[in-house]
């Protein structure tokens, strides 16, 4: 597609993050071109105009430039990957590439935190922060269609086990993240015919009038998954597994089925990075025709994602401080809440002693 037409595309977006730009020069975004004139991709365009307008002064680093990825000089890179034809498990070689993949997994594993989006969720395995048979397995990269209905990114996981008075009443299985920073600010709404509150994101907001969406997802299907870790259902198991936090999932996901935002924390005191991974296809950055009537709740969740990861905002398990190694243990949920030795209920922890930590199963 030619670039005048691409510019013309995210014209609407970039005046509406003009408005809220924040500065900083501890963000970049990673493109797989050799600069941002020359991306020929609709969505991956729109994600660097969009980044610029939110930061004007990070930095965006080309393709090959692997000596840039340093944890020493940014809290976080953003990397978005959303392509027509690109198959699962094959992408771009500019994001693949083993010079890439090394200095990406150096960043994470120094400290850095990254921000992947769409297509680019395949880059948690391959960076080696979970194991390969948790790459993501629901999968659409193909051109998509006009649509009626709104989508939206459901942030309150595990809804149905939230409702009290019938006979799938368990609140300890209902998970409610719309307290979350990365959904600061967006607006909720009671969308097509769903009994709950979601994000929407996409769509005209009006029955009668078409967008046209690419449907691109790359989501974590948690019913497929054969787990090692202790859990009530298959989203505390993921979890637990991979020391995560489920964020966010289909618009009508009320279940434990669909991971569509994850936030993976640190692992261990040595691999400080912590990774948010959306790959919903209802995170589409800027449709082909049609007017999104949800810009405004795109741009937030992008901008609280990255400003989030440049304040290290995440509540996790690192500390700077070396203790003594006989100082007395500290233990943590794998979400990063620290708990008192005395109230530890069965399950899975972190217990942190001195410089040294380590997950340990209470009984």
């Amino acid at each position: 597609m030619k670039k005048s037409l691409l510019k013309t595309s995210v014209a609407a977006v970039a005046l509406a993050c003009a408005a809220s730009a924040s500065a900083s020069t501890k963000a970049a975004i990673l493109i797989g071109y050799p600069s941002v004139e020359s991306i020929d991709n609709y969505q991956e365009y729109a994600a660097a105009e969009m980044f610029s307008q939110l930061h004007p002064d990070g930095t965006v680093i080309a393709a090959g430039e692997t000596s840039k990825i340093d944890a020493t000089k940014f809290d976080v890179i953003w990397v978005h990957i959303d392509r027509v034809g690109a198959a699962l498990g094959n992408l771009p070689s500019t994001f693949s590439d083993e010079a890439t993949v090394s200095a990406l997994a150096k960043f994470v594993e120094d400290g850095g935190n990254l921000y992947l989006s769409k297509q680019a969720t395949q880059l948690v395995h391959k960076l080696g922060r979970t194991d390969a048979k948790f790459a993501p397995g629901i999968y659409d990269n193909g051109e998509g269609g006009d649509g009626f209905d709104d989508w939206t990114i459901m942030a309150q996981i595990g809804w149905w086990f939230n409702q009290e008075g019938t006979d799938h009443y368990f609140p300890e299985q209902y998970y409610d993240h719309r307290d979350h920073a990365i959904y600061a600010g967006m607006t909720e709404a009671i969308c097509n015919d769903y009994l709950h509150e979601s994000f929407p994101t996409l769509g005209t907001g009006d029955p009668a009038t078409s967008l046209w969406r690419e449907n691109h997802n790359c989501l974590w299907d948690l019913n497929v998954y054969t787990y090692n870790a202790d859990g009530a259902n298959t989203v505390e198991k993921f979890q637990n597994e991979n020391n995560a936090v489920v964020l966010g999932t289909w618009g009508h996901v009320v279940d434990h089925a669909v991971a569509g935002i994850v936030e993976f924390l640190p692992t261990t005191r040595s691999n400080g990075g912590t990774i948010i991974a959306n790959g919903l296809a209802a995170y589409e950055l800027s449709p082909r025709s049609g007017v999104n009537a949800y810009t405004d709740n795109i741009r937030k969740l992008t901008a609280n994602t990255i400003n989030y990861l440049v304040k290290s905002g995440s509540t996790s398990i690192v500390s700077t401080a070396v203790a003594d190694a006989d100082a007395k243990p500290e233990y943590f949920t794998l979400q990063g809440v620290k708990m008192a030795e005395d109230q530890l209920v069965p399950g899975l922890y972190i217990k942190r002693q001195g410089d040294k930590a380590s997950k340990v199963v209470v009984k």
